[in-house]
């Protein structure tokens, strides 16, 4: 599944809007260690995940920490940058050989102003971008890094056998040793 079909369940577009969304969209076959986006540059494009996995991550303090995952049909972007065009304080990393489509935003953005599908699409992915944030706010405040990590196992499961432990402990918000406890004690 593609860009394409992946909106087209959140917002079914015209034929006219989706050869025009399709005009902007680039598909990449990227290995495992590529970095689409690198600190310090500004982030033109949305990607999504075609098949594999990537990862956005910062730095703090000399120390790694993954910020997002994305596998299998979602997507992944340097969104403070892209949003306001300033250079980014986040990388993007792919973390296994994957297919990865990314759309130019400048262009989407022209195309929101042209379809009012395209731009009902944008408002509802930015939407659910919004939820999910706010959700992994609430998980960090709320859940204990076990909860967290059995969460996350729910939602995607097998997601520890793709995903390195240090990013998943990076992103769960604990350490690699506590990690390694806590799947000790749920497998």
């Amino acid at each position: 599944m593609g860009i394409l079909e992946a909106t087209q369940a959140v917002e079914p577009l015209s034929l006219e809007s989706a050869k025009a969304l399709a005009q902007i969209i680039e598909r990449k076959s990227l290995k495992k260690g590529q970095h689409v986006l690198y600190f310090g540059e500004v982030d033109k494009y949305m990607h999504f995940m075609v098949q594999g996995a990537g990862r956005v991550y910062y730095e703090h303090d000399g120390k790694d920490i993954t910020d997002y995952l994305a596998l299998d049909g979602q997507f992944l972007g340097g969104v403070i940058s892209m949003f306001t065009g300033k250079p980014s304080h986040k990388a993007i990393e792919i973390l296994e050989d994957s297919e990865v489509e990314s759309l130019h935003y400048p262009s989407f953005e022209r195309l929101c102003a042209q379809y009012h599908d395209i731009e009902r699409l944008g408002r509802k992915m930015a939407t659910f971008a919004f939820l999910e944030a706010q959700e992994r706010i609430e998980s960090i405040r709320f859940h204990s890094a076990a909860e967290r990590y059995a969460f996350l196992e729910l939602k995607y499961p097998g997601i520890s056998n793709r995903i390195p432990l240090k990013h998943l402990a990076s992103y769960l918000g604990t350490t690699q040793v506590s990690l390694s406890r806590i799947r000790a004690g749920i497998q």
